[in-house]
């Protein structure tokens, strides 16, 4: 039987061609990212795997991961594929920087092993009020400061990446960000990284 794409409403044709170029278009953005990591001196944000239940707040015992939430099983099964995904494309990582909520160090030492993670009081959620919009200076000079072959992985709070890019990032989804244009900007975005 022969189509005959004339009569096919045009609203039909158009949503065929988008999903035909979706799944392309996702996947050169990825490769570009990728290949912008291989060639170092960025930082990487990664929101903390999934956890159960909404947020807690910041107590005395922050560090006491006995008594405060961890990741669920899904979880802890997407940060060791975040770290085989780095793994596998041999991106050099120079320093790792958590936040001091567990599940931001778990999240850390599953995809990257124990190997000297840095808890940074700055990428704690932005919490108690504070303008969602601003960004902790000492990050911002974490950023500017960074230099080397490979690049610098921080893992934090959603809210702290959307603070930075403007949107929040999708589960398994990473940004790249570089030094705003002068010092004390706001970090740029490079790019966006689909891991998951």
């Amino acid at each position: 039987m022969k189509l005959n794409l004339r009569r096919w409403p045009a609203a039909l044709i158009l949503a065929m061609a988008i999903l035909a170029i979706a799944p392309s278009s996702k996947s050169a953005a990825t490769e570009a990212a990728w290949a912008r990591l291989a060639q170092g001196g960025y930082t990487i944000l990664l929101g903390y795997s999934r956890t159960p239940g909404g947020g807690e707040p910041l107590r005395p015992d922050l560090g006491d991961c006995d008594k405060r939430k961890s990741l669920t099983d899904r979880g802890i099964q997407e940060s060791r594929r975040i770290g085989m995904r780095f793994a596998a494309r041999a991106v050099s990582i120079n320093s790792i920087y958590s936040g001091e909520f567990c599940r931001a160090v778990e999240t850390a030492e599953l995809a990257f092993g124990r190997r000297n993670i840095e808890t940074k009081a700055y990428l704690n959620s932005i919490v108690g009020g504070a303008d969602p919009g601003v960004i902790p200076p000492d990050l911002i000079t974490a950023v500017e400061e960074f230099y080397g072959p490979g690049n610098l992985l921080m893992v934090t709070h959603p809210a702290l990446i959307k603070a930075i890019s403007g949107t929040t990032p999708r589960e398994g989804e990473a940004v790249i960000i570089a030094p705003g244009a002068n010092p004390g900007d706001k970090p740029r975005v490079i790019n966006r990284l689909l891991l998951d």
